[in-house]
């Protein structure tokens, strides 16, 4: 008698372990992918269909949502030029994609073309015209500005370098509301103001001219003509004559 009632809890206890590890494992099986949504939390652009292109390619329907595979797709995502950062998760077999779109940072133009750039040099958009509230660069190198990264286009590192010093040189002077075109150039920058029509021209590293260009602006801006600052010892200013100064004569 007692031998049939060990045999009876045996058996019990054999069912519940089997009932708990199968249900365990429903509960712990990877969700299959029913349905996608896109959520962007921050937008800066109008990319959000540019996003989903991309992201519908990396994915099918009936994809098993496992941990390493939502880790992947979060990391391919993050590397698109139009996202900052995103959250993924799932819930029902719904896949959720929160996006915070990437920050524009300025238009670069060349030949005869904007490109809006992000804060970490990709080409947002490609436009025969940009206009918005973005500072606005020319390129006049002989070769491209860019390169392409992951089939993406960005802004080469060494021209990222001098964007971001020109930026910080623009923002030491001050030009009493004169909005010159800015160009980067293979040698240096040029400044190019309507009025008075006046040209400049600077270096980007070092002081490069630039604490001479600020005494000499001032209140009382430079007379009609071009001015370069990017020799050492001297300026040269040629308007209806041309002269050489020496830079310290004006110390």
């Amino acid at each position: 008698m007692k031998s049939r009632w060990k045999l009876r809890w045996f058996l019990l206890t054999v069912l519940i372990f089997l009932a708990g590890v199968f249900l365990y494992g429903v509960a712990t099986a990877p969700s299959k992918l029913k349905k996608i949504e896109f959520v962007i939390v921050e937008k800066n652009g109008s990319w959000k269909a540019n996003i989903s292109q991309y992201v519908l390619s990396y994915i099918h329907s009936g994809q098993d949502l496992t941990s390493d595979f939502l880790s992947v797709l979060k990391e391919q995502v993050e590397a698109l030029p139009w996202v900052r950062s995103c959250d993924v998760y799932v819930e029902g077999g719904t896949l959720t994609i929160k996006i915070w779109e990437a920050r524009p940072s300025y238009v670069l133009f060349f030949d005869k073309k904007g490109y809006l750039i992000g804060e970490d040099g990709f080409v947002l958009e490609q436009k025969a015209r940009v206009r918005g509230k973005y500072p606005m660069f020319f390129y006049k190198g002989e070769s491209s500005p860019f390169t392409a990264e992951n089939g993406f286009l960005r802004v080469k590192k060494s021209v990222r370098i001098e964007m971001e010093l020109l930026k910080s040189k623009l923002k030491e002077i001050k030009l009493n509301g004169r909005n010159p075109q800015v160009s980067l150039l293979d040698c240096g920058v040029q400044l190019a103001f309507k009025s008075p029509p006046v040209l400049v021209f600077l270096g980007v590293g070092g002081d490069s001219g630039w604490d001479y260009f600020k005494k000499l602006s001032g209140n009382n801006f430079l007379k009609p003509g071009i001015y370069d600052f990017r020799f050492e010892e001297m300026l040269l200013i040629k308007g209806r004559k041309e002269r050489c100064l020496s830079r310290k004569s004006l110390r």
